[in-house]
Order: C-alpha cells, then sequence, then structure tokens
C-alpha cells in the first residue's frame, strides 16, 4: 500500500513537470509571434511613389518633339531602392530642332501616429474621408490636402495628408537646381538624382558631342535633332536614400521633365533669353539661320 502511493506521488510530480513545461513552451512560442509581429510593424515601409509625368511644351504641325522615358516606378519604395528613370527628346517633325529640358519635383508626405510612444513610425489613419482629398495623379491637389488635413485613400485607409512641396511653375524659377547646395536643406534631398557624364555645367572640351548644358535650371541639348532623331539621355535613375527617417514612410514623390523645342533660327536667342554672349550663345549662334 505504501508503495502504491509512493508510485502515485511520483507520477503527479512528473505531470505536473511536463505541464510546466508545455506551459513554458506555449508562453515562449506566444511571446515570440507576438514580439515579431511587432517587429514586422515597426521595420515595414510602404513607399508610396506615384507615377511621373512628362510635359511637352512645344508640338507645331511641322516642328514637334516629344520625351521619350524609360521609367520603372516602385510603389513600394524602400530607402536605398534604385527607381530607372532615363529621359530623352525625340524629334516627330519634319525639321531639325533644338530642345532643352527643365525637372520639377513634387513631394507629399503624411502624418505619423505617435500616440503608442514606441518609435515606430506607422502613419496615422482617419476613420473617415476628410476634404480636400489627395489625388496621387493630380499634383494640384497636393498643397490643398495637405494645408486642411485632407486624406489620400490607399488600400482601404485613409492617411492625413501633412506637408506639400509644389513648384509653382509659371515663375520659371522652381525647377530642380543640378548641383544646388540649396536643396540639401530641404527635405526633397533623400530624393537622389543620378544623371550621367554627358551633363556640363561649363563648354566641355572641343569636339564633345551629345551632351547637355546646364544653365540656371535648363539643360540644354548640345545637337540640332533632326527629325526622328533620339537625344543621349538626361538622367539615369533616382534613390532614395538608405537614411532617409521614418517621416517619409508613406510619402509620395514625382518627377517630372518639361520639354522646350525651338527650331533653328536666330528667334531662339531671344526665346529662350540666351542673349548675345555667353556658353549658350557661343553654343548655338554659328549654326543658327535668319
Amino acid at each position: 500500500m505504501k508503495k502504491s502511493k509512493q508510485y502515485s506521488t511520483k507520477r503527479n510530480r512528473r505531470r505536473k513537470k511536463k505541464q510546466a513545461k508545455v506551459n513554458t513552451k506555449l508562453i515562449i512560442a506566444v511571446s515570440t509571434f507576438l514580439f515579431s509581429g511587432l517587429m514586422v510593424l515597426g521595420s515595414t515601409y510602404a513607399w508610396f511613389v506615384s507615377e511621373d509625368s512628362e510635359v511637352n511644351h512645344f508640338e507645331g504641325s511641322r516642328l514637334s518633339a516629344k520625351i521619350v522615358e524609360e521609367f520603372e516606378p516602385e510603389f513600394e519604395w524602400q530607402p536605398g531602392i534604385i527607381t530607372k528613370k532615363v529621359i530623352q527628346v525625340k524629334n516627330t517633325g519634319n525639321i531639325p530642332t533644338f530642345v532643352r529640358i527643365s525637372l520639377y519635383e513634387y513631394l507629399l508626405t503624411f502624418k505619423i501616429d505617435t500616440a503608442d510612444q514606441t518609435g515606430n513610425g506607422n502613419l496615422a489613419i482617419s476613420p473617415n474621408e476628410v476634404r480636400p482629398i489627395v489625388d496621387q495623379k493630380d499634383t494640384t491637389s497636393w498643397k490643398p490636402a495637405a494645408q486642411a488635413g485632407g486624406t489620400f485613400l490607399h488600400e482601404g485607409h485613409n492617411f492625413i495628408a501633412e506637408k506639400a512641396l509644389v513648384p509653382n511653375l509659371l515663375t520659371g524659377t522652381e525647377m530642380y537646381k543640378f548641383k544646388d547646395s540649396g536643396r540639401e536643406k530641404t527635405e526633397l534631398h533623400w530624393f537622389q538624382l543620378a544623371f550621367p557624364d554627358n551633363i556640363y555645367v561649363s563648354t566641355p572640351p572641343m569636339g564633345t558631342k551629345n551632351y547637355w548644358l546646364y544653365k540656371d535650371g535648363y539643360f540644354y541639348y548640345s545637337e540640332l535633332l533632326q527629325p526622328s532623331e533620339i537625344s543621349a539621355p538626361v538622367m539615369k535613375n533616382i534613390r532614395l536614400s538608405e537614411s532617409a527617417p521614418n517621416k517619409f514612410k508613406g510619402a509620395l514623390y514625382q518627377l517630372n521633365p518639361i520639354m522646350d523645342a525651338h527650331d533653328g533660327t536666330k528667334g531662339l536667342l531671344s526665346s529662350w533669353n540666351i542673349g548675345t554672349s555667353g556658353e549658350l550663345y557661343d553654343l548655338y549662334w554659328d549654326r543658327l539661320s535668319d
């Protein structure tokens, strides 16, 4: 009887130890799952990058040109990811043409939810739509939405617009400035634009062909494009800096090229405000006709 009681006691102890091990494993498994879930929430980004668009300023019956792009949009753009964006110009008319390009950047950021104080940087969500709403492809809607806390609907969530950088095309002064230190002081500097080696800020060595000469916000192509001819690229790609802060989580960004075309007459000098001297004048004057 005594032996049977001792055996029963030992069996109960083993059963309790086994239950304790099972409970411990269960707690560890649940904790690990919850922790990994928090890690995913804290590190997942969804960079909503709107598709870029180009604008052609000159298209007539005889003189016609258009922007040609090789563009691979990233709609979930992580820091460090490179987006291919090759920009060229094609003469689609039937007479030779000179061309120049300017670039305009647009940026819209959204409010970050800091209520939980965990630093995960998730975007704040509005329970309802707030007008004026953000139209991803219409940049004229970005600034009004940011000023009024308007929302952007994406995958069933209303994200709240916070700050918009939208250039004024009418002034002709708010385009992208090549190698401009002023851009480094703005939030746009996190978007790193890569250019080919054929971009010059001063006249290149004699004999250089198929290059772009940058002056005051414009990239001027060196060659007179013949009908159906395509220029050398003026741009290669865009990269979001690896050190971009969480405030750019979900940011909308656009880079829009605008192109001007002109025939090979002396009217180009006044139309493009080149004047009668300087590097741009030297680039074109001896190839212009009356």
